[in-house]
């Protein structure tokens, strides 16, 4: 497989605070998950809470195959602006939403048995009334955790998980209901959060080993996303060779969602400082950006312990064992106090007000999350393509107003 490109974004183009998504990079990745693809005939779903930027929907769907989404907002969004082939699956589902649910997504994967029982007559009276099949799936908790480097913050598989049938309760519902499995048409997991391949392998035999006796009543099994698909070392091949061996063993097909897999390094958060604090009690310097990191990067609030490349920056957690007089501690511009990393970047050169700042792969997840907290300027949302910024959305003062009332 090719190497991922390298960046040819020119900062000096970038109106800041800005999500910038390169355009060549995306179709970089975008091309090898169309490669498993093509050698597997596996389906693949872009899973919406990762990136949802919608107006570059049509590139992705030059690769893949729909939208996997989560809320009845992201299946409609799917299905107006990318395609009709929506698969959602929710924790639970609410009454009142789901005669939309019906009308807008192709699969529905429920979280438990009661969901399905009780949703059950509405998805035979839609199919009745409207001549339209909609398959439906059960999500199963395989209660897998593997390597987990942040404390099972996102393992769908942790003690305690909302999400999933683990094995004890999916035979408790068969021996209460020989019946319970009629209609479902697959089973759906996703154990992943940024992992390998040989986590994924590890992983599936777990899933055949409690849930394999069932496969063949199914006509797919969802392998969920969390892979790291895109990564220059991930084993694409091995990949391959795993779907078409499970397919020909289980006789089903295979559907996948991958997400951040899609922008990965696709993308960056370019900031700007707009000034530099001096304090003689700690060994490094505070650059406050004109961001957030409370509102457009949380995901750093829920795990300090992640970390984030900076362009022509080094990172490390140890300010006390450096001496250098270009270390950075690197903070939002919001009032709060903990608006700001728990780690460190050391740069090449110092830092000064106006200096660009760009916060490497900072597309996944953060765009989705972003908020306006604070009032703080919601960053733009533009495409480097072809040498030049395409600005796709800038917000303004009415769209924070919008939302507050």
């Amino acid at each position: 497989m090719q190497k991922r490109p390298a960046s040819t974004l020119d900062v000096s183009k970038i109106h800041t605070a800005s999500f910038v998504i390169e355009e060549d990079i995306l179709r970089h990745n975008l091309s090898i998950l169309k490669y498993v693809k093509d050698k597997t005939g596996a389906k693949m779903f872009q899973a919406l809470k990762t990136w949802a930027t919608w107006e570059l929907f049509p590139i992705v769907r030059e690769y893949l195959d729909g939208t996997e989404v989560s809320s009845l907002n992201e299946a409609r969004l799917g299905y107006d602006e990318f395609n009709h082939e929506v698969h959602m699956y929710a924790p639970a589902y609410k009454d009142e939403e789901f005669a939309d649910v019906l009308k807008y997504c192709s699969t529905i994967i429920f979280n438990s048995f009661d969901q399905w029982k009780k949703f059950k007559p509405q998805v035979h009276a839609f199919e009745k009334e409207t001549g339209m099949t909609r398959e439906c799936g059960l999500r199963l908790n395989p209660e897998y955790t593997g390597k987990d480097e942040h404390g099972g913050l996102w393992s769908p598989c942790a003690p305690g998980s909302r999400l999933g049938i683990r094995i004890s309760e999916f035979k408790q519902a068969l021996a209460t209901d020989p019946k319970a499995l009629d209609g479902i048409s697959g089973f759906h997991f996703h154990i992943f959060f940024d992992k390998t391949f040989p986590e994924l392998k590890e992983a599936i035999q777990v899933v055949e080993k409690n849930f394999g006796s069932y496969f063949a009543q199914m006509k797919w099994i969802n392998l969920g996303g969390g892979q790291k698909i895109s990564d220059d070392d991930y084993d694409v091949e091995g990949l391959i060779a795993l779907i078409n061996d499970f397919k020909k063993k289980h006789s089903v097909d295979i559907h996948m969602e991958p997400g951040a897999a899609i922008v990965k390094y696709a993308g960056a958060l370019v900031t700007s400082v707009l000034d530099v604090v001096y304090r003689d009690d700690v060994p490094y310097k505070i650059a406050i950006l004109d961001m957030s990191f409370n509102a457009h990067m949380p995901d750093f609030l829920l795990a300090p312990d992640m970390d984030n490349p900076v362009r022509d920056a080094v990172i490390t957690r140890e300010p006390d064992a450096h001496k250098s007089d270009n270390m950075y501690q690197l903070a939002g511009g919001t009032c709060v106090t903990g608006d700001k990393l728990s780690h460190y970047h050391i740069f090449k050169s110092p830092l000064k007000p106006g200096d660009k700042v760009v916060i490497e792969d900072g597309i996944q997840y953060n765009l989705v999350q972003c908020t306006m907290f604070n009032g703080v300027q919601h960053p733009s949302i533009v495409l480097w393509k072809d040498g030049k910024a395409q600005v796709i959305r800038e917000f303004t003062y009415e769209d924070y107003r919008a939302r507050m009332g």
